[in-house]
């Protein structure tokens, strides 16, 4: 019998360098800015050159935290996604973001057709799912900015 309430997926592992080393993108929506053209990156750009202007030398970027729907998708996977609970469908989403910055994220805490383009989101702090061992992984979603 399982110590946790809820299944494990083994579907997939994540190390735990790979994770700290991407904790700034994933909890604080952390990305780069190029110092030379002013360009925004999400996710960062660490060690790599601007594909913009070719400069080297990029720095860390707080991206903003609202943001625009400009696409849903409503995922129906017609069984429970493992790691994810009972929340079915999933709305995900490409999100505008006030800085420019594209991303896509899930919207949660809303019915699915309360998620629309052209609807105010605002950035979360919320558990993604389970990792291989049992610890949980957390980061950003998005819900309606009311």
């Amino acid at each position: 019998m399982s110590e946790f309430p809820e299944l494990v997926p083994r579907l997939e592992s994540y190390a735990t360098i790979k994770t700290w080393r991407e904790r700034h993108g994933r909890y604080r929506m952390q990305g780069t800015r190029c110092k030379k053209c002013g360009e925004k990156w999400f996710p960062p750009r660490v060690g790599l050159p601007c594909p913009k202007c070719y400069a080297n030398d990029m720095e860390p970027f707080e991206c903003a935290t609202n943001g625009v729907v400009t696409t849903v998708q409503h995922e129906v996977m017609g069984y429970p996604c493992m790691g994810y609970g009972e929340l079915s469908p999933r709305k995900i989403c490409m999100i505008k973001l006030d800085d420019g910055i594209h991303i896509i994220s899930e919207v949660v805490d809303a019915l699915s057709e309360d998620v629309k383009p052209d609807v105010r989101v605002k950035m979360v702090f919320r558990k993604h799912k389970r990792e291989e061992n049992g610890s949980w992984m957390y980061g950003y979603k998005f819900v309606l900015d009311k």
